[in-house]
């Protein structure tokens, strides 16, 4: 694999191989402390969130390399264009490209004419290290995700999409309650059924009742700040009551950043079906895996 720019750019091998790997990375933290000696990796963040920066520094600097900070020209906010001709020189500076934009457009364009592996690390349609944090802490206190059901509620995103497309290749089954005109990118739905080689599913319903019955977890990701934005949005927020709703013991998992008492309730988020810390905890060995597996070709292997 040359780049990591969607979930749908792996076969379900590729996806478990990255998830064993991101396994071995949280067990032995430095076990590959040599693969980026004397090299740098060049963080291009047009949309800086911290979250995902910290771990992904960490996640370089255990692999033994350097992490540099680039953004766009001010004046065209989002756009990577402004890097100069990525072919001939990035790759010449760095050994890895991670990116932070808007388009996802632009992240494929900079991709096509980049010299070295390229890591989507956030954009406004995927988001594919966080749907991999995510099933790696779905396994870690489910197991085996065949035959499980995950829900994710609330308007969807691009972790959505980036969920959707991973449990295409999982068996998992993935039940999607967003209100009308807030749902998953059709066009992501129709690729995500036809790769649907692992057996997994997806179900989209604008009741959020509907969609937590029977699940294992439940998912829900920040709302916009505006009250414009949100209205109509409350029977969306993951109550004590919703979670209850669920199946026996559900976990809870949150994209933050995360406000209390606007998407999801102080009880459940601080509760004991809270797995949010150590979800936001797997991003850095997932980042690891990534970044060790674009490095070094492994994935060919795996298949």
């Amino acid at each position: 694999m040359r780049h990591l720019l969607r979930i749908a750019g792996l076969d379900r091998h590729e996806l478990r191989f990255l998830l064993d790997r991101a396994d071995h990375f949280k067990a032995r933290p430095l076990a590959a402390p040599g693969l980026l000696r004397r090299r740098t990796v060049l963080m291009y963040c047009a949309r800086p969130c911290a979250r995902i920066r910290v771990p992904i520094e960490t996640a370089v600097s255990r692999l033994g390399g350097t992490p540099l900070h680039a953004g766009p020209d001010p004046r065209r906010p989002g756009r990577v264009g402004r890097l100069g001709e990525p072919s001939q020189v990035i790759g010449a500076y760095t050994a890895l490209v991670v990116l932070q934009i808007c388009d996802d457009a632009e992240a494929v364009r900079f991709a096509r004419a980049a010299h070295v592996p390229v890591l989507n690390a956030l954009t406004d349609d995927h988001h594919p290290l966080q749907a991999l944090a995510d099933l790696m802490t779905l396994r870690e206190h489910l197991g085996d995700l065949r035959g499980r059901k995950l829900a994710c509620v609330g308007p969807a995103s691009n972790v959505t999409h980036s969920l959707i497309e991973a449990v295409a290749l999982t068996g998992l089954t993935l039940a999607v309650a967003a209100p009308e005109g807030a749902g998953p990118d059709p066009a992501v739905l129709a690729r995500a059924e036809e790769a649907a080689s692992g057996g997994g599913r997806v179900i989209v319903t604008p009741d959020p009742y509907e969609a937590v019955k029977e699940a294992d977890a439940v998912c829900t990701g920040a709302w916009p700040v505006s009250r414009a934005a949100t209205a109509g949005l409350a029977p969306y927020r993951v109550t004590a009551d919703l979670l209850a709703a669920a199946g026996p013991d559900p976990i809870f998992l949150h994209h933050l950043p995360l406000r209390r008492g606007a998407e999801v309730e102080a009880a459940v988020v601080d509760g004991p079906a809270s797995r949010v810390l150590a979800q936001a905890a797997n991003l850095l060995p997932a980042a690891q895996a990534v970044m060790e597996a674009l490095l070094t070709n492994r994935l060919a292997a795996s298949r």
